[in-house]
């Protein structure tokens, strides 16, 4: 990024209180040492467009989009960008001045399930087609009917999603025990059954671990350097008081 000032970057959501990502970002910078500013705004999905709008015009270097107004950031880009149905929870000011936008949320899912590279890889909950999450943008076999315990035990790698208000839930005691070689991504804000699934063995990232990747990965694309995923890490947990 290039300018005669220091960068600038926002974090924006509604609400933003008790947020941690800019006391994370402040605190990944500084360990790059990198002279940059963070600022947090609490903006409405209806006021999106016009903030955004505004950032583009004040030199904004990056911006960093909370899940609660993805939806509307996500229309504004469409729009301005013309790549319709795009998703973003992340903007950065190209050469051009121009915002690029993309869905680090969706990139670090599927880092973690590329990571597996044997196996099957099973989703349950909401993945046939809902924003970001697309079977096969994930390369992902949505889970349909009773699991069998072979079905589980060939799985490599496992998604739970937001929505598991239908069949099939997850009938754990048809889990066979694991060596942690399996990893379960849990997205559904801290399924109830994630304690037993941590005890039978599985490896399990919670949403708390996709915010701290989505922050590393924000980070790596304003600055085109790495930081530490455990500097974010330190700093979400000391926000937060875990």
């Amino acid at each position: 990024m290039h300018g005669t000032t220091e960068p600038l970057l926002t974090v924006i959501g509604n609400p933003i209180a008790g947020n941690p990502s800019q006391f994370a970002l402040e605190r990944a910078i500084a360990a790059l040492g990198l002279d940059w500013r963070v600022l947090s705004f609490d903006v409405s999905p209806n006021d999106i467009a016009a903030a955004l709008n505004g950032f583009a015009v004040t030199g904004i270097s990056g911006v960093l989009i909370d899940p609660s107004v993805r939806q509307a950031a996500s229309a504004w880009y469409a729009e301005e960008s013309g790549c319709e149905g795009a998703v973003i929870d992340c903007l950065v000011r190209g050469e051009d001045g121009r915002f690029a936008g993309s869905d680090e949320r969706l990139l670090w899912v599927v880092e973690q399930l590329a990571s597996r590279d044997e196996g099957e890889r099973l989703c349950f909950g909401n993945c046939g087609g809902n924003e970001s999450w697309d079977t096969k943008s994930l390369g992902v076999q949505k889970v349909s009917g009773n699991v069998k315990p072979e079905t589980i035990e060939a799985a490599q790698a496992i998604l739970v999603l937001d929505d598991l208000s239908g069949p099939p839930e997850l009938e754990l005691d048809e889990w066979p025990a694991n060596d942690g070689s399996t990893v379960v991504i849990d997205l559904s804000n801290c399924h109830p059954l994630q304690s037993r699934i941590k005890e039978l063995g599985y490896q399990v990232l919670t949403d708390c671990d996709l915010q701290i990747g989505v922050l590393k990965r924000a980070v790596q694309k304003w600055s085109a350097r790495q930081v530490d995923a455990a500097v974010i890490r330190d700093a979400v947990e000391e926000y937060l008081g875990v």
